[in-house]
This record gives C-alpha cells, sequence and structure tokens, in this order.
C-alpha cells in the first residue's frame, strides 16, 4: 500500500501537508494543492489503517459518527445544539453496547470514506448525506451502516437498499403549516439556507410540507418559500432589510430550524418588535434553544435520544446479522406549542 511520504513525493508536497488533507485539517492548504492530493490519493486507493495499528487483529469496536458538513466547517460554525444533543446520545447507545465512539465532521463523501476506513470502524452513523451522494455510498460501503435523515434519489436503483433513522420531515412540516392557518395566519413563509432550488433531503422536504399545507387550504405560495443567506456571519444583515420591508407582509415565519429561528427572534425583538404581537415565529428540532427563548419557541420536537437509540439498534442488528424487518425507520414528531405564535382568528373574532 502506498505511504504518506510516496503520496508527498507524487504532489510535490510535505508529508505533514499529505497528512493534514487526510485527517481534514485543510484550513492552510490552497485549493490547488488540496485538489492534487485529493486525485493522488484517489488514484492510489489510499486508506491509513490506524486502528488495525492500535488494536491488532482484536476488532477495533469502533463505531463511528460522521456527519457530512462542508459548509458548517468552510464557516467555522461550532454552535448548533443539535448536532451536540445528536452526538452524546449515540455516544450513550454506542457505549451500553461496549463500543467506542469516533465523531468527524467531513467535507465531502470522499473524505468521509477514507476516514471511516482509516479507523476500520465495525459500523458508521452518517449524517448529512445529500440524496445525489447516496448511490456513491451504496457503492463503496463495505461496513455495516445507518444513515440518519436520508431521502433516496428516485432516480436511483438503490430504493430500499440502505439502512435509514429519520423523521417524517414533510409530514411534521404540514402540521406546523397547518397549525399556524388554524391559528389565522395565511401569509406565511418558510425560511432556510441557501437558494431554495438547490435545497435538498431535509430542507426540501420541510418545504414540500409546508407547500402541501397551503395547497390544501387554497392559499397562494409564490412568495412563501424564502432562501436565507447560507453563513450565519451574513444571516442578520438580511434580516434587517427583511424587518424594514415589514416581513413583505408575512404575519408568520417558519424557520427550517430552531437554530434560525433562535438567532431571528433576537433579531427581531432588538429592532423593537413584539413576537408573537407584530409576528409569529416558529423553528423545527425542539432542541434546548426552543426552551431558553424568550419568548419561548413553538417549534416541532423530535426525540433525538429515541432517533439515536433507533439508529444503533439497526445498526447492531446489521452487525450481528440479524433478521431486519424495516430498512427505513420513522419517529413522529411532536407539535410543541409554546409562546411565540399570536391566535389572529380570536382577535377577528373578537373585534
Amino acid at each position: 500500500m502506498v505511504s504518506i511520504k510516496e503520496i508527498a513525493k507524487y504532489t510535490g508536497a510535505s508529508p505533514t501537508t499529505v497528512s493534514n488533507v487526510i485527517h481534514g485539517r485543510t484550513g492552510k492548504v490552497s485549493k490547488e494543492k488540496f485538489q492534487q492530493i485529493q486525485e493522488a490519493l484517489e488514484k492510489f486507493n489510499y486508506s491509513e489503517q490506524m486502528a488495525g495499528r492500535i488494536l491488532a487483529n482484536n476488532g477495533s469496536r469502533i463505531i463511528g459518527f460522521i456527519i457530512q458538513d462542508d459548509l458548517g466547517l468552510e464557516a467555522m460554525e461550532f454552535s448548533n445544539p443539535y448536532i451536540g444533543e445528536l452526538t452524546q446520545a449515540i455516544e450513550y447507545y454506542v457505549r451500553k453496547q461496549g463500543y467506542y465512539l469516533i465523531y468527524h465532521r467531513s467535507k465531502s463523501f470522499d473524505e468521509s470514506l477514507r476516514v471511516m476506513q482509516s479507523w476500520q470502524m465495525e459500523g458508521v452513523i452518517l449524517s448529512g448525506v445529500q440524496p445525489n451522494e447516496l448511490v456513491a455510498w451504496h457503492k463503496h460501503l463495505k461496513t455495516p451502516a445507518v444513515f440518519l435523515d436520508a431521502f433516496e434519489d428516485q432516480t436511483s436503483d438503490i430504493k430500499g437498499k440502505i439502512y435509514n433513522v429519520g423523521l417524517n420531515d414533510r409530514a411534521e412540516a404540514k402540521k406546523m403549516t397547518d397549525f399556524l392557518i388554524a391559528a389565522g395566519h395565511t401569509e406565511i413563509a418558510f425560511l432556510s439556507r441557501g437558494g431554495s432550488e438547490t435545497w435538498q433531503g431535509v430542507d426540501a422536504s420541510r418545504r414540500d410540507g409546508v407547500l402541501d399545507g397551503l395547497k390544501q387550504h387554497k392559499l397562494q405560495s409564490d412568495t412563501s418559500i424564502l432562501g436565507l443567506p447560507i453563513f450565519i456571519s451574513e444571516f442578520e444583515a438580511w434580516l434587517d432589510a427583511f424587518i424594514s420591508r415589514g416581513f413583505d407582509g408575512k404575519t408568520a415565519l417558519f424557520f427550517a430550524s430552531d437554530l434560525l429561528a433562535s438567532y431571528a427572534l433576537s433579531r427581531i425583538q432588538r429592532a423593537g418588535i413584539k413576537i408573537p404581537d407584530d409576528i409569529s415565529v416558529v423553528g423545527f428540532d425542539g432542541n434546548i434553544l426552543s426552551q431558553v427563548a424568550s419568548p419561548k419557541l413553538t417549534t416541532i420536537f423530535q426525540d433525538l435520544s429515541l432517533k439515536a437509540d433507533m439508529a444503533i439498534t439497526l445498526l447492531f442488528k446489521q452487525m450481528n446479522q440479524d433478521v431486519i424487518s424495516e430498512n427505513n425507520v420513522l419517529i413522529k414528531g411532536e407539535l410543541v406549542e409554546r409562546e411565540t405564535v399570536k391566535y389572529i382568528k380570536d382577535q377577528l373574532n373578537n373585534s
């Protein structure tokens, strides 16, 4: 097998630079050199067998949790409580099985695959995988794996061939939309990061749930889907402009995550606008931010402990070659009503 030194000689880079690329430490590596080293690693099918050297031949007893999050890494975002809660829950259930967890946040499919192979993981939980990457994962996976919130590309031939644990995001987003409409809101916006035409996976599914609700109630949806800046650092300026335009006439803002909704709550109130009297705001996930926000955030709660438990159970069934009756396990969400939605219908009935 080719060594780091040989890759370095082939690419004209130092062994340290090659090692940094292998382990995702690419902050000081130029794009050109990074691409050159990536291509060499793929050409020579490089895989550093760390766990094999450390743990001899007794099995690594390592389970991997890999999140593909290139945007978060590029922007150096480390504050998302969803990731923290989910990682802790997965580690808890892995430890109950007598195994160890390695967590890795990666920029790409190639990096994720290389890390998984390098540590000789006996099983892996994969999150953040986009639908257009599932075919590649299915092709290269030689290790028991469970995906989280994977949405199979309907044009692919892998439907039913991967194991997934997730939430019925579309149905849950429609549930929230129905709730807002029942409260009297007919001007509803759904907001997430990036251009809506580029959304995949969770964002696309939640968007479609909102559109389902609007369509069922015969409400216009042409201006209901709004793309936010990709980077959180640009979100406040965008939101200030949105506030100055009177939220474009919207009375309820449905953010794709509690993280985005919490940022919005703070910025909107700083502008002197009252929530929910002047604008209603809801989120999705039900994490700690929704509980400590002021006012407390109405949201869709998903049980991350249950999600982690089901994922690890499904993973170990694969590892033990047990019979698996369902390869796509969906947990149920819960609409948690708190303090950020105004009942417009009540106001109209009393006037």
